[in-house]
């Protein structure tokens, strides 16, 4: 697959393989989903009414007994869960026929449903989350843009097993090797009350930029770096990637040569099997599209591609 040079031909490349290449694949599975749906739709309305019914019944017949109430419970929980379970069902099998196939509308980016433990822990070194021992991954991305090495994945990074586990971080990921010699690490999170630091060997660096200020901290061991690093268009860049991946946090840090971004999302993100529209509506596509678009805007304002000092 030949990497694109620029956006126009990313978005380009994306069109005319949609068209020519993904809905042919896809139109195929529009029966399936007619079918889950009406499945999904009956099954939910059988087992709600059936626990109205229940409650009913023990009601009227005044039926005593502890936890009486729980058949009546669990077949209304079942009933409102039934949709859900249809939809993750259908998404994850048209995702494996389909996935490889979208993936390539987007220049030579590859899909998958793994990611290394020790790339994962990349980012906890970076000081974005809490250390991990496992991960659980839904969707991973890895690709080039200008000779630049793309990860985007989203999952749950875990700590721990069994009753002592615990989620260090759930959203997405996004790491972005760099050819420019960023010497520093420097870290941008949410703005705290006491601006306490995520590593001992980063200080708080206050910049000069007042709405800024309000919304995040920086960390960093370079101050120079970091204030040549986070200017008010890199923030604008940012702010396009969160709202393209429908984040409301962002953290991001320049560690060991790479960016490294974390983003939680409010609503799973790379969703393909609505089960209520027709698996070749455009528009789930197209803000897949756009997503990645907002991520090789990173690279284009940043220059990532460019071997050079600071």
């Amino acid at each position: 697959m030949s990497e694109t040079d620029n956006l126009m031909d990313f978005r380009r490349n994306f069109y005319e393989k949609f068209h020519k290449v993904l809905i042919p694949a896809i139109e195929k599975l529009e029966g399936e989903r007619k079918t889950k749906l009406f499945w999904a739709i009956f099954l939910t309305i059988v087992l709600i009414a059936a626990g109205i019914a229940y409650f009913y019944f023990i009601i009227a017949y005044k039926i005593e007994g502890r936890r009486k109430e729980e058949p009546g419970i669990y077949l209304i929980g079942w009933g409102l869960g039934m949709y859900y379970i249809f939809k993750k069902n259908f998404e994850s099998k048209i995702k494996q026929k389909i996935m490889g196939v979208v993936s390539s509308c987007f220049g030579n980016m590859q899909w998958s449903q793994l990611y290394s433990l020790e790339d994962a822990k990349q980012f906890t070194k970076a000081g974005l989350f809490a250390d991990i021992t496992r991960t659980t991954i839904d969707d991973a991305f890895f690709g080039t843009y200008k000779g630049v090495a793309i990860d985007i994945v989203e999952g749950k990074f875990i700590n721990g097993s069994g009753r002592n586990s615990s989620i260090s971080f759930k959203g997405l990921l996004i790491k972005l090797k760099m050819n420019k010699n960023f010497k520093g690490h420097t870290i941008l999170m949410e703005d705290t009350l006491f601006h306490h630091t995520p590593i001992k060997s980063l200080r708080h660096t206050e910049l000069e930029d007042i709405k800024f200020e309000k919304r995040y901290d920086v960390f960093t061991d370079d101050e120079v770096e970091a204030r040549y690093i986070l200017t008010p268009t890199l923030m604008e860049r940012l702010a396009g990637v969160r709202m393209a991946f429908l984040c409301n946090k962002i953290r991001c840090a320049f560690y060991q040569g790479e960016l490294l971004i974390a983003m939680v999302p409010t609503k799973d993100l790379f969703s393909l099997g609505s089960l209520v529209k027709p698996v070749t509506d455009t528009k789930q596509f197209e803000r897949l599209c756009d997503q990645f678009i907002s991520v090789l805007n990173l690279i284009d304002y940043l220059k990532l591609d460019r071997q050079a000092v600071l």
